[in-house]
């Protein structure tokens, strides 16, 4: 055997360990993806749920704003839980377009990283925008399903609303403050595996 024919035997070999070595690769981070995705079910749930219930809410309104558009003591508060209710609509989108689009094992790593650290910016302007949107979105709720279901005017009780709406104010600072009290380590978990992958790579 000359040595054209090991130089040969040897280039083949070491080709075919480098393929093995990028279907393996592939595979480890097909893996890893799908683990991701595993720990960032809940966050999927969450935002179908939202938008499962926020679709006939927002068309509800909708309605309810074209029907009390003269009334603007009705119209008013419909409108501000309407904006509420696009918002969260806007936002679950985005988190699920994140999940399904931007965490994926054809994306780099880096930008796997980034959508995940997108999602927990968005965990956390969520629970301080709480401390606003529990108190708006309680009062105004209950305005207007009092007015449309009851055909209750609640502006002649207007001492119980104040203290209605101090009293969501009290609990949106007790449920932001357990919300950060236990914080999803999920997202947490999911950021430091890929910092070690990225630190393997």
């Amino acid at each position: 055997m000359d040595f054209q024919e090991l130089n040969n035997i040897w280039n083949r070999a070491d080709e075919s360990l480098e393929t093995n070595l990028k279907i393996n690769k592939a595979m480890f981070k097909e893996v890893s993806m799908q683990k991701i995705k595993s720990k960032l079910y809940e966050l999927k749930l969450s935002s179908w749920i939202e938008i499962a219930f926020n679709i006939p809410f927002a068309l509800f309104l909708i309605l309810y704003v074209i029907d009390q558009f003269t009334v603007i003591k009705y119209s008013g508060p419909a409108f501000l839980l309407l904006l509420i209710s696009l918002f969260s609509l806007t936002f679950s989108g985005h988190k699920l377009y994140l999940y399904y689009r931007r965490i994926h094992a054809s994306q780099s790593l880096v930008e796997t990283q980034k959508s995940i650290e997108k999602l927990k910016y968005y965990e956390q302007m969520e629970k301080n925008l709480l401390y606003v949107i529990i108190p708006l979105f309680s009062t105004a709720f209950l305005i207007v399903m009092s007015q449309s279901i009851l055909n209750i005017d609640l502006y002649q009780y207007s001492n119980w609303v104040v203290l209605q709406t101090a009293a969501s104010l009290i609990v949106a600072l007790i449920i932001v403050f357990i919300l950060k009290k236990f914080p999803n380590r999920k997202i947490q978990e999911s950021l430091s595996f890929l910092k070690e992958i990225n630190a393997i790579e």
